[in-house]
């Protein structure tokens, strides 16, 4: 689901806000490719959710599974998910992608969370 038919939804939210500046202003950060250091940030918020986002990045049951082994720390698990995403999507790993995935996975709040930590380090 694209962020634009979801914030349409919600017009006094952040998300509309940000969709709307969007447009006025053209291409922004969100439509930039997810960085290292966006990842390392996004991780730390994300947390123990991490598990909610992982079938909104189409991962597998093995590849939770794997994950789960390899560290019992959440923001490190959280932190797996987002770079084996990241590597996976390739070009598609955008920030507007990444806060996509958070609005269908119920996470708005971290959604909106993330929007305005996205924008302070463009």
């Amino acid at each position: 689901m694209k962020l634009s038919s979801t914030v349409a939804t919600a017009p006094n939210s952040g998300l509309y806000k940000y969709q709307y500046e969007s447009h006025l202003q053209g291409p922004d950060v969100h439509t930039r490719l997810v960085t290292g250091e966006q990842i390392d940030i996004f991780a730390s918020k994300l947390g123990e959710q991490w598990k909610v986002l992982a079938p909104h990045f189409e991962m597998k049951e093995s590849d939770i599974c794997a994950i789960e082994s390899d560290s019992e720390d959440m923001k490190m698990r959280a932190k797996l998910l987002l770079v084996a995403w990241h590597d996976r999507e390739g070009l598609q790993a955008t920030v507007d992608n990444f806060l996509s995935a958070l609005i269908d996975a119920g996470l708005n709040e971290l959604a909106e969370i993330l929007t305005n930590e996205a924008d302070s380090i463009s």
